[in-house]
């Protein structure tokens, strides 16, 4: 009777121990919403401006909508290499008509807003450290560092004046980047889990550029013979 007893707890033992090893590879795709301050709106207006030894501010804070995808590979109990892409864009006008204006392209006193449409791409990659894990929910902190690509497009009325005023303007620019942020994942079923995190993103660009990213998916562990 004492060996079947133990035997039994030896059993759920190892039972327990393999259902708490972490799997070697995770991979994760979701929704971002991200808070952004977007100056190569404000850096169009300064340019323009500029030309007419004038100075205007533009509101260049905006919301951005995208997709993000990461994968990962956990390293020990505690420690993951993470590579973490991600896409978003978003809308914002801006009043530049006294620009248009001065250069006849609407009549005076008219006022057209200009549109611009800013898209911007992160690829980061680094290490993701567990912090703590409460009724089943697993907290982690990571840092990562990489590229951040922005790619800002604007109305037709807009594009042909700072072509004409400031034809080397660039509007694509790809810059270093990094990613600091804090996140929380949770499994819902067998290999399925759920997460959400909250990151801060900022490219190291002559434009003021800063991202305030929140993040929630689905995701997918212990990927057998896949990797």
């Amino acid at each position: 009777m004492k060996k079947t007893c133990v035997a039994v707890v030896l059993l759920l033992l190892s039972v327990s121990v393999l259902a708490q090893d972490r799997p070697k590879w995770e991979i994760f795709g979701g929704y971002q919403y991200t808070y952004s301050d977007y100056g190569p709106i404000q850096d169009v207006g300064t340019s323009i401006a500029n030309i007419y030894n004038q100075s205007v501010s533009l509101d260049h804070t905006l919301t951005m909508t995208g997709g993000v995808f990461s994968i990962q590979k956990n390293v020990g109990k505690r420690w993951a290499a993470v590579l973490d892409i991600g896409g978003m864009s978003g809308t914002k006008d801006a009043d530049l008509s006294q620009y248009f204006q001065l250069l006849g392209y609407v009549p005076p006193g008219t006022t057209q807003l200009s549109t611009f449409h800013s898209t911007v791409y992160s690829i980061t990659g680094g290490p993701q450290f567990n912090l703590m894990q409460i009724h089943g929910a697993q907290i982690f902190v990571r840092g990562l560092g990489g590229a951040s690509r922005s790619a800002l497009g604007m109305d037709d009325t807009t594009r042909k004046a700072l072509n004409f005023l400031v034809p080397k303007f660039k509007t694509t620019i790809t810059d270093p980047a990094v990613l600091a942020g804090v996140g929380v994942q949770y499994r819902v079923y067998h290999h399925i889990f759920v997460r959400g995190t909250g990151d801060y993103i900022h490219p190291f660009s002559n434009s003021t550029q800063n991202y305030f990213r929140i993040t929630g998916g689905i995701g997918l562990e212990r990927l057998g013979n896949l990797f």
